[in-house]
C-alpha cells in the first residue's frame, strides 16, 4: 500500500561531470591514458574543446568509437627492430632472429613500418600473424646473414694472419703510434680493415733506412730523456745546452705544484745525436766521471765556441770565399739566425750553394736547422741600396711644387694640378755632400703669398731653370738618382723643363732613376721640409737600407778586388 505523498518522479539529473580530462576519460572509455593521446595522433580522438578537456558531448560522440580507437592502436602498435626480434619474432617463429633481419623482412614485404622513433618502428600485429611463407623468407633472410657471418670472419681471420693492430704495428717498427700515423697521413702506408697495418707494408717501411732515420730524428725528447740517450748526468746535459751546442726545437708548459706553470725544452733526437759528433769532446771521459767530480765538460765549454761565435764564423768564411759582403742576424723572438749576402759579378753564390757549404761545415753545419739562407725582405733591401751608397754611384735628388694658385671661376672642377717645380736639392748618395740647392724662377707669376719655398732661407738663391738644368745635368751625369718623390720628382722636372723649351737628355731615360714612378718612397714624411733636409732625410734612409740587419762581415781586404767602391765595402 502506497501512502499518498510518498510517490516521486523518476531523476533524469546526469551526475557525471560535464567537462573530462584526459584521465577521466580513460576511465570512462575503459582505456589507459596513453591510448587517449595516441588516438588524438591517429585522428580518432578530437582535440580538447575546452582548456580544461572534453565537452559531455564529445566524450559521448567519443565513447561511440572506443572499439575503432582500440583497432587503431593495435594495428599501428609497433617497436624497434632489437625488441620486435626479442619479444615477437622469436617466439613466434622459433628462430634465432636479430635485429638485422627485422629490416631485410620488411624489405620483402613481410611487415610494415608504422612509425619513427630513433629508427623505424615495425608492425607488432604484422609479426604475431607471421604467415608460413613469411617464416620461410625469415629463414632463409637468417641463413643467408649466417652464410655472410661466416665468410666475413674467414676474411677477418685471414686478414689477422698478415695483419697487426697500430699499436702493435708501430712497436714492430720501434715507433710510436702518432709516428706510424704521421707516416700514414703521408701516403706511404696505409691502414686496412679496423685500422691494422699489413705486415708486409711495415717491412717496406722498416727498410727504408732514410725514412726510418727522419721519424726517429724527428722524435722529441725532454732534458732527461736527451741525457739518457747520450748517457750523461743531468748537470753535464746543463753545461751542453749552456755551451749553446744545442737548442730546444719546441717547448711545452708543464704544471709545477699546483698553480705555477714552466716552460719545458724539447730537442729533436736528431740533434742529440749529433752531439756525438762533436770535435774534441771525449764522451766516454764525461760519462766515465763520478758523482761529485768536476766534468771535463766545464773546462771545455769555456773553450769551445757557442753558436753565435760559430755562425758569424761561417759568415766571415762566406764572405772571404766569395768576396762578397754577408750580413749575419738573431731573431730573439724566433731564436733562429738568417744570412743575407750580396751576389758577385756572376750572380752567385746561391742559396743553394751557401746550404751546400752550409752541411759540410763541421761546426756550423750542427746548427744548419736554426738558420735561414736569405729570403728575407731587410736582406733585399740591402742588396738594392748598397750599390748606391759608393762613392760616386748615385745622388739623391728632392723637389718641391709651389703651392697650387686659387682657381679661376671657369677652371673650377678641372681636376688638374700642375706640378710647378719651386727648389730642387741634389746630394751625393755616399757622402751626403750637398752638390746643387737652389730655389727656382717660376716660369710665370705665381699669385700672391705662393713665392718660391726656398725663399724662406736667406742662404738659398733662386734662379731660372734654364740656368739650373744645365747643373743638374752636370752633377748627375753617368749616376743614378734616387729621388725623394718618385713619381713628384719627375713630373716637376719635365714640366720645367717643357716650359724653358730644353730637353732633359739623360734626365729623361727611366734607366738612370734607382726608383720607378710607382715605388714606394724611401721617407714619406718630407712635405713640410726644404728639398735640402728632405734630401738629408732619404740619404740617411737609404744609409739604413744598405747597413741590413745584424753583423756586418766584408771580404778580408788581403783578397779584395781592384773593382770600384771595393774599399768602401770593407769599411761596412
Amino acid at each position: 500500500m502506497t501512502t499518498a505523498g510518498t510517490d516521486s518522479a523518476p531523476d533524469t539529473t546526469d551526475a557525471r561531470p560535464a567537462v573530462v580530462n584526459r584521465g577521466q576519460l580513460a576511465v570512462e572509455l575503459g582505456v589507459e591514458p596513453w591510448m587517449i593521446t595516441r588516438g588524438q595522433d591517429l585522428g580518432i580522438v578530437p582535440a580538447r574543446t575546452t582548456s580544461r578537456g572534453w565537452s559531455r558531448e564529445a566524450a559521448d560522440a567519443i565513447a561511440s568509437r572506443v572499439e575503432e580507437l582500440r583497432e587503431a592502436i593495435a594495428d599501428r602498435e609497433g617497436l624497434g627492430a632489437f625488441r620486435l626480434a626479442q619479444e615477437v619474432l622469436v617466439p613466434v617463429s622459433g628462430l634465432a632472429v636479430t635485429a638485422a633481419d627485422v629490416p631485410v623482412l620488411s624489405e620483402l614485404g613481410h611487415l610494415r613500418v608504422v612509425g619513427e622513433y630513433h629508427g623505424p618502428l615495425y608492425s607488432v600485429r604484422d609479426a604475431r600473424a607471421l604467415t608460413s611463407a613469411g617464416c620461410q623468407a625469415l629463414a632463409a633472410v637468417i641463413e643467408e646473414r649466417l652464410a655472410d657471418e661466416a665468410r666475413r670472419e674467414e676474411e677477418w681471420k685471414a686478414w689477422c694472419a698478415v695483419s697487426l693492430p697500430a699499436a702493435e704495428a708501430a712497436a714492430r717498427l720501434g715507433w710510436t703510434e702518432a709516428e706510424l700515423e704521421k707516416v700514414a697521413r703521408e701516403g706511404r702506408i696505409t691502414a686496412g680493415l679496423k685500422g691494422r697495418y699489413r705486415v708486409e707494408d711495415l717491412d717496406v717501411l722498416a727498410a727504408d733506412e732514410d725514412l726510418c732515420e727522419r721519424v726517429t730524428g724527428d722524435r722529441l725528447l725532454r732534458s732527461d730523456e736527451a741525457a739518457g740517450l747520450l748517457e750523461i748526468r743531468a748537470s753535464d746535459w746543463k753545461l751542453v745546452v749552456a755551451a749553446g751546442w744545442i737548442t730546444p726545437k719546441t717547448t711545452g708548459q708543464a704544471r709545477v705544484g699546483r698553480r705555477r706553470w714552466i716552460d719545458v725544452p724539447y730537442y729533436a733526437q736528431r740533434d742529440v745525436e749529433a752531439l756525438r759528433e762533436l770535435p774534441g769532446v771525449d764522451w766516454e771521459a764525461v760519462r766515465d766521471v763520478r758523482p761529485g767530480q768536476v766534468s771535463p765538460l766545464r773546462e771545455l765549454v769555456s773553450r769551445l765556441p757557442g753558436r753565435a761565435e760559430v755562425v758569424q764564423q761561417f759568415a766571415a768564411a762566406l764572405a772571404d770565399r766569395h768576396q762578397v759582403d754577408v750580413w749575419a742576424h738573431f731573431d730573439d723572438r724566433e731564436g733562429t739566425w738568417t744570412l743575407e749576402w750580396t751576389r758577385d759579378e756572376r750572380g752567385g753564390p746561391s742559396a743553394e750553394d751557401v746550404d751546400a757549404q752550409l752541411r759540410v761545415d763541421p761546426a756550423a753545419g750542427r746548427y744548419r736547422d736554426g738558420i735561414t739562407l736569405g729570403g728575407s725582405r731587410w736582406g733585399a733591401r740591402a742588396r738594392w741600396a748598397r750599390p748606391l751608397v759608393e762613392p760616386g754611384a748615385a745622388v739623391v735628388l728632392c723637389t718641391k711644387r709651389a703651392p697650387a694658385p686659387e682657381p679661376a671661376e671657369d677652371e673650377a672642377g678641372a681636376g688638374h694640378e700642375e706640378q710647378t717645380l719651386a727648389e730642387i736639392a741634389v746630394v751625393d748618395a755616399a757622402t751626403g755632400a750637398l752638390l746643387l740647392h737652389s730655389a727656382v724662377r717660376p716660369p710665370t707669376p705665381l699669385a700672391h703669398g705662393h713665392e718660391a719655398s726656398g725663399a724662406k732661407d736667406a742662404h738659398v738663391q733662386t734662379r731660372g731653370w734654364e740656368k739650373l738644368l744645365p747643373r743638374l745635368r752636370a752633377v748627375t751625369r753617368n749616376r743614378l738618382i734616387t729621388p725623394g718623390d718618385p713619381a713628384g720628382d719627375r713630373a716637376r722636372l719635365a714640366s720645367a723643363t717643357a716650359h724653358t723649351g730644353q730637353r732633359l737628355m739623360h734626365l729623361a731615360d727611366p734607366a738612370v732613376w734607382a726608383l720607378d714612378e710607382t715605388d714606394t718612397p724611401l721617407v714619406s714624411s718630407t712635405a713640410a721640409l726644404c728639398a735640402s733636409e728632405a734630401c738629408a732625410y732619404v740619404h740617411e734612409a737609404l744609409h739604413r737600407r744598405a747597413s741590413a740587419l745584424g753583423r756586418h762581415h766584408a771580404p778580408s781586404p788581403a783578397r779584395l778586388g781592384t773593382g770600384p767602391g771595393r774599399a768602401a765595402n770593407a769599411d761596412g
